[in-house]
């Protein structure tokens, strides 16, 4: 019975020694890079008398590379380059200046002078892209006159009509805006009638009037209207003042001296029902 748990006891030594054996494997090809380091840094082999093994001799522990993140971007060598986050030897003081570290790492000195060749970019490129400051003297300066619109003084010939019912012509003097046709810019603003200002006046031309064309030849001015201007609702006495009115408004300008009126390109003798004449051309004695 003592035998048979001896026995046991010794396979569990064993089974103990073996798992102790194989935590020493691993742990030795974990850390086998410091192990061999510190055995060829301390000799320990010369120590103990025993020559040292060539794989620990050749043994040369690596560098560790500084990880670097990449983050944003900046121009080194041309447009398409990295900014880096430098390694903890290089940073920024409190106020903002840099700190000069010397880096013992030659990847390290890389890219520190990236770093600052970047920054040196960058700064360039903000001063070369700022914006330029527009002065109150440079504002005034490039300030505008607005455009003044030339006019001419044209005269306008309305009517009044008296207390004994009478129609009188009244000429009325009117700025308007220069062009190269000052005749037909006249007859048009005869015809719009009175503006304010000119309420002591009234216009006897049919409603609906509206001048098709005009041209003048050897003093004669031949006006072409629509066939509104034959109906007047004042009868005779329409008739005539809308004629004189557009008589005594085209003889205002020096080149006309009579009137041709048609009516839809048409000559016509007499102007609507009321018969009065406009086969030939109408002068103010007419009137």
């Amino acid at each position: 019975m003592a035998s048979k748990k001896s026995n046991n006891n010794t396979g569990i030594y064993i089974a103990a020694f073996f798992l102790c054996v194989i935590l020493l494997i691993m742990l030795f090809f974990v850390k086998k890079d410091n192990i061999v380091s510190n055995l060829k840094k301390t000799n320990f082999f010369e120590r103990v008398g025993v020559s040292t093994p060539e794989f620990v001799s050749n043994h040369q522990q690596a560098q560790k590379i500084p990880q670097v993140e990449e983050k944003y971007e900046f121009n080194l060598m041309d447009d398409s380059t990295k900014t880096t986050t430098l390694p903890p030897a290089v940073s920024n003081n409190s106020e903002g200046e840099e700190i000069d570290v010397q880096a013992d790492n030659p990847i390290d000195r890389e890219i520190i002078a990236a770093t600052k060749a970047a920054e040196s970019t960058r700064t360039t490129e903000y001063e070369e892209k700022a914006p330029v400051k527009v002065t109150n003297s440079d504002q005034a300066s490039t300030k505008v006159e607005p455009t003044k619109i030339q006019s001419r003084s044209t005269n306008l010939c309305f009517v009044v009509i008296d207390s004994e019912g009478k129609v009188n012509r009244k000429i009325i003097t009117r700025n308007l805006p220069k062009s190269d046709s000052p005749l037909t810019e006249a007859l048009k603003a005869l015809i719009a009638g009175p503006i304010p200002g000119e309420s002591n006046c009234m216009n006897l031309i049919p409603p609906g009037t509206r001048l098709i064309g005009a041209s003048v030849k050897n003093g004669v001015a031949t006006l072409n209207f629509n066939e509104a201007f034959e109906f007047n609702t004042y009868g005779v006495e329409g008739c005539i003042a809308q004629l004189m009115q557009i008589v005594y408004t085209a003889t205002e300008f020096s080149t006309v001296k009579s009137v041709q009126f048609l009516i839809e390109g048409e000559k016509k003798d007499y102007l609507g029902t009321e018969g009065q004449w406009i086969g030939t051309p109408l002068t103010r004695s007419n009137f």
